[in-house]
């Protein structure tokens, strides 16, 4: 019976979280999976002009990115849905009376806008353009936005509550999409595969949706707590061949 495979990057497929490489045992247990007749996938929160990198480093062609809302067959991208755009102005336009800064990703590319200079003193992963004639209310699309704030600073935003978010890193908080499942299902669609027959491997908190939906879910053994909760199986660790260990324990690979 085809099983299709999903899994997460950082700390499940790589052994460490963030960053990591692919233990030696996961490329052996992903080419053996494939041998056997398997569909395998990635499904991960990263954009996907930064998860292509890892696609072709892990040899794996097929994604679920940008959290749920990206394509990717083959190596070719499907398409990219946008967050819902007035849900985004009010998190933005609170962002900006609050001060809070804040950087806005209106592309598939490593850039984010922002409109005033002291909102662009914050460390982050790609480009910062600054452009203090900006009106984000008329842009076209908003696929993710990052904000600077602790712990105790968070119950301040009221509006990223209406989105998912996540806190990355300390002090930076990333709304974006959180239901890689309703990707993971239009996958399966286009492949002609059951959801009966879907596998997911997580280890963050980006992982609990698809984790509670999939009806078969392994939280790796350095799973966060929630994961592990909601998994049907919990496997070794990121860095003890924890995928290589539940493929062999549901006979999926010898």
């Amino acid at each position: 019976m085809r099983k299709y495979f999903f899994f997460d990057i950082d700390g499940t497929l790589t052994n460490s979280n963030p960053g990591g490489i692919i233990l030696p045992s996961t490329f052996e247990t992903l080419d053996k999976l494939r041998k056997n007749g398997h569909f395998v996938a990635i499904a991960t929160g990263r954009a996907h002009w930064m998860a292509m990198d890892f696609s072709h480093e892990s040899k794996i062609d097929n994604l679920v990115c940008d959290g749920g809302n990206g394509l990717v067959i083959n190596g070719e991208l499907l398409g990219i849905e946008p967050l819902d755009k007035n849900i985004c102005l009010e998190i933005i336009d609170e962002c900006i009376e609050k001060k809070f800064p804040f950087g806005v990703s209106l592309g598939d590319v490593p850039e984010l806008y922002t409109c005033n200079e002291w909102l662009s003193n914050f460390k982050m992963h790609t480009k910062i353009i600054v452009d203090p004639q900006i009106d984000f209310h008329r842009v076209d699309n908003i696929y993710k936005i990052f904000i600077m704030a602790t712990h105790k600073q968070e119950a301040e935003l009221t509006a990223i509550h209406k989105l998912g978010y996540m806190r990355y890193h300390g002090d930076q908080l990333i709304v974006e999409p959180l239901e890689k499942y309703r990707g993971i299902l239009k996958m399966i669609e286009i492949q002609g595969g059951k959801p009966e027959d879907i596998v997911v491997f997580g280890d963050g908190h980006n992982d609990i949706s698809m984790m509670r939906q999939a009806p078969i879910s392994i939280a790796m053994g350095n799973a966060i707590d929630e994961v592990k909760e909601v998994a049907t199986y919990i496997t070794k660790s990121n860095q003890e061949d924890g995928i290589e260990y539940a493929c062999k324990h549901f006979g999926w690979i010898d």
